[in-house]
């Protein structure tokens, strides 16, 4: 569908997307991103001081579907949680769920 240079660009997409959905959200107190020296695409992961479970809601009232939490698989991952950034997410969208992050960590 995309072909050999489609397929390259939505990758590149991709990857500016989720580079530019991890610096957002992870600049903010009280927000960390994880495993930076690792290779990554489209994922990554942050760590709040805020459990996800309390903020998570407040992203759904956004209707943003906000990350995983992986302390059920990691448990030394506390309140970290796995993003994903696609082409169908939009700038809004990640802008929208770094003010949603913001409000809980003021709140906090």
């Amino acid at each position: 569908v995309y072909g050999k240079e489609g397929i390259r660009e939505l990758a590149e997409h991709n990857l500016a997307k989720a580079s530019y959905a991890a610096q957002t959200l992870s600049s903010h107190p009280g927000a960390k991103l994880l495993f930076t020296g690792a290779p990554r695409f489209h994922e990554f992961v942050l760590q709040t001081e805020e459990s996800p479970a309390i903020w998570s809601q407040r992203l759904l009232d956004a209707k943003i579907v906000g990350g995983i939490e992986l302390s059920r698989w990691y448990p030394e991952l506390h309140n970290a949680t796995l993003w994903c950034a696609t082409e169908i997410i939009t700038r809004e969208q990640i802008d929208t769920a770094a003010k949603v992050l913001d409000a809980g960590l003021v709140e906090a």
